[in-house]
């Protein structure tokens, strides 16, 4: 069984203990900021930059655990521990994986935030 794209009783803890406007701009500003740093992911890999790479990947591990999005952190957390191997081979595959779950991810916080709306 695969597991669900948000852990649900990490969501509901969340919810139950954060102000909806305050959840609103939280999912926002993830929103806005997880395509950066996706985008950061694949221009360290290209350039060869580890640094950035695990940069970016940490960044995106934590915001993502925050809500529960246990699939997109593990992917961070996997790319993140690459790099901090000073390797980026078997990187492109986990970026991959890392915009997938994203991609993912994504529709079901915009879908959550109109909740709170």
């Amino acid at each position: 069984m695969t597991d669900p794209i948000v852990d649900p009783e990490a969501w509901e803890t969340m919810k139950a203990i954060t102000d909806p406007a305050f959840m609103i701009e939280l999912i926002d500003v993830y929103l806005s900021d997880s395509p950066d740093l996706i985008d950061q992911m694949q221009r360290g890999f290209a350039a060869s930059d580890i640094d950035v790479v695990r940069r970016a990947a940490h960044s995106l591990k934590s915001n993502s655990a925050s809500f529960g999005a246990n699939r997109l952190a593990d992917a961070c957390r996997d790319l993140e521990m690459l790099a901090k191997g000073n390797t980026l081979q078997g990187a492109d595959p986990l970026i991959a994986r890392v915009a997938a779950e994203y991609e993912a991810l994504a529709p079901f916080l915009m879908e959550q935030k109109n909740e709170f709306e």
